[in-house]
């Protein structure tokens, strides 16, 4: 047998998708079927061949996301299947190998996937990065919620500036949160049934949004996005008008979000379900676009990392931090450096990405220090990740 990992052209475009609605139990219309074409047109399409046939296969999406105020390239990893008969025999591991070598190819600093296995992934040097907070909640629950302003139902093209705007200005405020452009609002945030409903203040100025659908007498409020106080009110009313309708409402809340606490029945049931998963593709691209550095005075870090995979990532690198950037960066130890961190290249994105602490990952033992933990808060302070989209 002949096995190879070659890219997917125009030509293998149907057999791709074949295989993709066999492994994820779907039918594409034709209408679907184009649209994915075009969106293939976008990507890195992976396969892995035995005797010419494609055997397995994996998308790799070039997208951009933010980290804080910065935005830097990353690649989402979707699309991972296997014909049953080719299961089991490497083809996934040939590929997610390769894919880590594109990726640091084409600058793509980070990469994200949705596991099927947590556990699997984290194999390959992925670690789970993003939870989804739901709450559900009835509209009695609300009480009274009157926002100065009013709400108005808007259609994407009407509204896709004003969208853009608040969502990013929330994106900023956390690491992690993809930047949209408006085919992906159209293509992949946005359904046909969904109502789109923008607050404004008294002033006129838009400081809210939320994506509703109604579903079998369920509310599901899929964004919820606010800027201030009276819009939290103005949208919570608009959803407690829902009264006559429904007795159900769930609604996706974004990082500590405590909307719970401002319910007149705050008793009501939260999920936190695990979502995402984040890896360093490339350890010292990631580490000279990093935007967290908060040090003022210098301060030299050694941070040593094991990467059984990227073996590009694997050594030790030397960080000289001053006045809030990294004023440098060297690939080798140093013995006179104040704070030295040892870990794997999992647990270094669960802390540069915030998706757990410094302190955590070192009660768990994912982390080691030496020197002070305090230094290093003080050094670097990164943002909490947040994620509303899906690939």
């Amino acid at each position: 047998m002949r096995r190879e990992i070659r890219t997917i052209g125009q030509s293998g475009y149907n057999e791709c998708m074949r295989l993709g609605e066999y492994a994820f139990q779907y039918k594409l219309s034709e209408h679907d079927t184009l649209d994915g074409k075009l969106e293939m047109e976008k990507q890195l399409l992976l396969g892995s061949y035995v005797d010419n046939q494609l055997a397995a296969k994996l998308h790799i999406l070039p997208l951009e996301l933010f980290l804080g105020n910065r935005t830097i390239t990353f690649g989402g990893v979707a699309g991972v299947a296997t014909w049953p008969e080719y299961r089991r025999q490497g083809h996934v591991d040939s590929l997610i190998k390769h894919a880590l070598v594109e990726m640091k190819k084409n600058d793509m600093a980070v990469s994200m996937l949705a596991p099927f296995s947590i556990d699997f992934y984290r194999k390959f040097g992925y670690e789970l990065s993003h939870y989804k907070d739901r709450v559900k909640l009835k509209p009695s629950d609300i009480g009274q919620a009157n926002g100065n302003g009013s709400c108005r139902r808007v259609s994407f093209q009407q509204a896709k500036e004003t969208l853009q705007q608040l969502y990013e200005r929330i994106a900023k405020q956390y690491s992690l949160m993809m930047k949209r452009e408006d085919w992906w609002w159209d293509k992949r945030v946005l359904t046909k049934d969904d109502t789109i409903i923008v607050y404004y203040n008294q002033e006129k100025n838009p400081t809210g949004y939320l994506i509703a659908k109604m579903q079998d007498r369920v509310l599901y409020i899929n964004e919820f996005i606010y800027l201030s106080e009276d819009a939290f009110l103005g949208m919570l009313e608009w959803i407690k008008n829902h009264d006559s309708m429904t007795e159900q409402v769930e609604i996706v809340l974004m990082p500590n979000d405590h909307l719970a606490f401002y319910l007149k029945n705050p008793k009501i049931s939260m999920s936190k379900e695990s979502y995402f998963m984040t890896r360093i593709v490339d350890v010292e691209s990631l580490l000279k676009q990093y935007p967290y550095y908060t040090a003022k005075e210098e301060k030299v870090i050694q941070l040593t990392v094991t990467d059984s995979i990227a073996e590009w990532n694997e050594g030790n690198w030397t960080l000289t931090l001053k006045n809030g950037e990294l004023a440098d960066l060297v690939r080798t130890k140093d013995e006179k450096a104040s704070v030295k961190i040892s870990t794997d290249i999992q647990s270094l994105s669960a802390w540069l990405f915030q998706s757990e602490s410094l302190e955590r990952l070192q009660f768990f033992g994912k982390i080691h220090v030496e020197g002070s933990t305090e230094d290093i808060k003080c050094a670097i302070k990164p943002l909490k990740p947040a994620l509303l989209d899906f690939f």
